[in-house]
């Protein structure tokens, strides 16, 4: 755990060295430094993916830790413009912002979370391939997260190849960064379990988020999830009011009674079990495929435990 905690703490200074250096006007560099202490809060996950990606295939002319801290600063900028784009994070320093400041500086931590990456790499060569595969799963990225904006999914294959495009995605880049910075290719095995992990990650989120009433509920929302298709196909006598109420012909006043009622449906119609099997599932075909990669065994181990407590759902 100290570790852990050294390693973030270094990962997060060096992002604060890309800010100072890089934004060079008082109000961006203050503003972003702010945004950077609420990251702090946070656990780095995807830098931690990049890092050991880089160990499990023997990395050793790259520096990783700056490389950890470039793909922590575009996941920075995702989850600040996702808050923007969803409003449903009001105590974030980014939401107290005008908007147009919050929209520039997180579109400017793409660009320069591209740079520190860029920086990291060892050689000319390499740093063309890593910038063309981050620009193709971003843009993946961002063909999902219009679909999840537009709210218009009816099925659960159109469901999980959106959260294929928006979360996986992200998880493969990061990922991805560690075994090329490591002197490897695009690895087939690697994107495929990294795929299952993001698909894991995202099912166990919209699990937590249905089963909340407050700024960040899926179902205050009138956000579809593979889980609120699930519950609106229940018993008609029991889910009606859940339906009308995402079809727009309840508001938000006619249900703010019914919180206990909605959990307990929740619980009876299977809803919340079913988020958890499915997540389970795919997080188990992740460990599958990560047991039959051919990488350095420890670094796998390591691996599992940094997911074990961050993805799964028990």
């Amino acid at each position: 755990m100290q570790d852990q905690y050294e390693r973030k703490n270094r990962i997060a200074g060096l992002m604060s060295d890309c800010i100072r250096t890089w934004f060079t006007t008082e109000p961006m560099c203050r503003h972003a430094l702010l945004f950077l202490e609420d990251k702090r809060k946070e656990r780095m996950l995807f830098g931690e993916l990049t890092a050991i990606h880089y160990r499990m295939f023997g990395g050793e002319h790259a520096d990783i830790e700056k490389a950890s801290a470039a793909v922590e600063l575009f996941i920075l900028a995702s989850d600040i413009l996702d808050d923007l784009e969803d409003g449903d994070a009001p105590d974030k320093p980014w939401m107290k912002l005008p908007l147009p400041l919050s929209v520039h500086i997180a579109t400017s931590f793409i660009t320069l979370s591209q740079q520190a990456l860029l920086e990291a790499a060892p050689n000319a060569e390499l740093r063309g391939k890593l910038a063309e595969m981050t620009n193709i799963q971003l843009l993946r990225s961002a063909n999902g997260q219009m679909l999840d904006l537009m709210n218009g999914i009816r099925t659960e294959e159109a469901y999980l190849e959106m959260i294929e495009l928006k979360s996986a995605s992200l998880l493969v880049w990061a990922c991805m960064c560690g075994v090329m910075l490591a002197g490897h290719p695009w690895h087939e095995k690697v994107a495929e379990y990294a795929k299952e992990l993001g698909i894991a990650a995202q099912l166990r989120n919209d699990g937590r988020d249905l089963m909340r009433w407050d700024d960040k509920s899926d179902f205050l929302n009138r956000k579809r999830t593979l889980l609120s298709m699930y519950l609106m196909e229940g018993d008609d006598e029991q889910v009606s009011w859940i339906r009308d109420y995402y079809e727009g012909r309840l508001t938000k006043s006619d249900i703010s009674e019914k919180k206990d009622l909605f959990f307990r449906i929740c619980e009876q119609s299977g809803a919340s079990l079913y988020g958890s099997v499915m997540s389970r599932m795919h997080y188990n075909r992740f460990e599958e495929l990560l047991r039959e990669t051919d990488a350095d065994a420890d670094w796998k181990d390591k691996l599992l435990g940094l997911t074990a407590g961050y993805i799964t759902v028990e």
